[in-house]
């Protein structure tokens, strides 16, 4: 159970972490052409701490421990700190304007929004992981 709590913290940390380098680094996101400096300085600033959540939950994954089982309950946590937000922003964007994709170029998976889409897989797995974590008794 260990080994499958890992290979799903893993999953969700690089999915909240590391695909954001690659897929919000270009012209719709970081760069994009009508958003503002502060818009930009935010959007980099969300990137490098998803990126650093998800080195830390790397480290604390895969990194020799003691108790692992309680070294599995801290990585946890980051990821349902990271998706708890991005519901809560999805649910109250239309109270601040805002919206989940660029109106020029939305994304969509079998049609749903694909940040919808794949934050709700991503917080499907992080449950199960969280929930494995949190029931593991030694590691």
């Amino acid at each position: 159970m260990t080994r499958t709590t890992q290979i799903l913290l893993t999953l969700t940390a690089i999915q909240l972490g590391i695909i954001p380098l690659f897929s919000d680094i270009n012209a719709s996101h970081l760069f994009h052409d009508g958003w503002p400096p502060h818009a930009r300085f935010h959007t980099a600033w969300a990137i490098t701490v998803g990126a650093g959540l998800a080195l830390y939950v790397l480290l604390l994954v895969w990194a020799p421990a003691e108790d692992r089982a309680q070294r599995l309950r801290y990585a946890s946590a980051p990821g349902c700190i990271f998706l708890g937000a991005f519901f809560i922003a999805f649910f109250f964007m239309d109270d601040f304007g805002g919206g989940l994709t660029d109106v020029d170029d939305p994304i969509k998976f079998f049609g749903f929004d694909g940040n919808v889409f794949a934050f709700s897989i991503a917080a499907i797995v992080q449950a199960m992981a969280t929930l494995l974590a949190w029931r593991a008794r030694d590691a």
